[in-house]
């Protein structure tokens, strides 16, 4: 009798196959999906933080540095470089920009960071070749375009030498950078200032934003606040940029896959209530003898739970283990939480269960009698 579940089981194999199968692919898709949210989230993180700056300021009224479009000449902003609450020589013009790079004769996706070598806004050292030859002079002068060098992220396959064309201009591939991908696995090449406002602003002398970094016994968030009361710019703090570029390249592009996680899990439950709740009037009969030679509620409620609670925790470890297979294979970065994947593996079980207990529920009002007649 204490192997009646099991047995059950095994005579009904294809029914609890299909279940394990379904429970399998809706929490593999579940995670999957929160996967992709929480790599978007990394990658937008990653290379705001690893200019080192917590002082990003933009154009007024753009809705911050990565949000509108922006435009700032570098020498109306010259009175940032006095600013004693800044670190010395860290005010630094940043161009971000998308761009559509030509490699290999290929339209490809990339963001162009141009920056001042010396300064905050890109890497200091390539990890394979050297860095990119810088301008000569610390102001814009239109003359003042240094060799057409760009150093590009190692993921993207280029070698030491290889040529790319933006906005119409050839670049010399010179180093390698450790791979910064913004989102969605969107590559960055990185590239003097100067460069830059030539090959996506045909040598003109504005830039996208201005970074700083604020001295330590200074308080961020109330430089932002004083800096902005100047009216020509806005500035956002390290925390302020980074919750507006979530906010707009990861939470709000991807509402529709929060709510489409949402209906999984509601598919989830509701699938096994239902194959359970079938399953269980096929054996109305079976029950109605088990309850007939003496088998109480409780042990009819037991023998249905057993049988969910063995056939979801399949379900869910396999779904478990399939959603990191999907990360590791899929063509961008995925990124699955533990912690995520605990509690989604704990509701689903739970969601499940409680599909068994209706069913089960339903099991114990079967009246032998009844049964035997064929009625139900």
């Amino acid at each position: 009798m204490s192997k009646i579940f099991l047995k059950d089981m095994i005579y009904r194999q294809a029914r609890v196959v299909l279940t394990i199968i379904g429970i399998t692919l809706l929490i593999a898709l579940i995670l999957f999906l929160g996967g992709i949210m929480n790599g978007m989230k990394i990658q937008a993180r990653q290379y705001v933080e690893s200019t080192g700056a917590d002082i990003w300021i933009s154009a007024k009224g753009s809705g911050g540095a990565f949000i509108g479009f922006s435009l700032l000449v570098p020498e109306y902003l010259a009175f940032l470089r006095h600013d004693k609450r800044l670190t010395a020589d860290s005010v630094s013009p940043l161009v971000f920009a998308q761009a559509r790079p030509i490699i290999r004769g290929k339209a490809g996706k990339a963001i162009v960071v141009g920056y001042k070598r010396d300064k905050h806004g890109g890497p200091r050292h390539a990890i394979e070749g050297r860095m990119f030859t810088p301008s000569e002079f610390e102001d814009y002068r239109p003359q003042d375009l240094p060799l057409a060098e760009v150093v590009v992220d190692e993921k993207m396959g280029l070698t030491i030498g290889e040529r790319i064309t933006i906005g119409g201009k050839e670049l010399k591939v010179v180093g390698k950078t450790k791979s910064l991908m913004f989102v969605l696995d969107t590559p960055l090449l990185f590239m003097d200032i100067r460069t830059a406002q030539d090959v996506l602003l045909d040598n003109y002398l504005h830039v996208n934003m201005m970074i700083a970094k604020s001295k330590g016994n200074h308080n961020v968030s109330e430089i932002a606040t004083d800096l902005n009361q100047r009216g020509s710019i806005e500035v956002r703090t390290l925390d302020q940029t980074l919750d507006d570029i979530i906010d707009t390249y990861v939470d709000e592009p991807m509402k529709a896959v929060t709510f489409l996680r949402v209906m999984l899990c509601l598919a989830a439950f509701i699938l096994v209530t239902m194959i359970t709740y079938v399953t269980t009037l096929e054996k109305t009969q079976e029950i109605g003898i088990l309850k007939a030679i003496g088998a109480s509620n409780h042990y009819v409620m037991l023998l249905i739970l057993k049988q969910v609670a063995l056939t979801s925790v399949i379900g869910v470890v396999f779904g478990l283990i399939l959603s990191y297979l999907f990360a590791i294979f899929a063509p961008i970065f995925v990124k699955i939480d533990p912690v995520e994947s605990a509690v989604v593996a704990a509701i689903s079980f739970k969601a499940c269960c409680a599909g068994g207990y209706l069913a089960g529920h339903r099991a114990t009002l079967v009246d032998p009698m009844v049964a035997f007649r064929g009625e139900i």
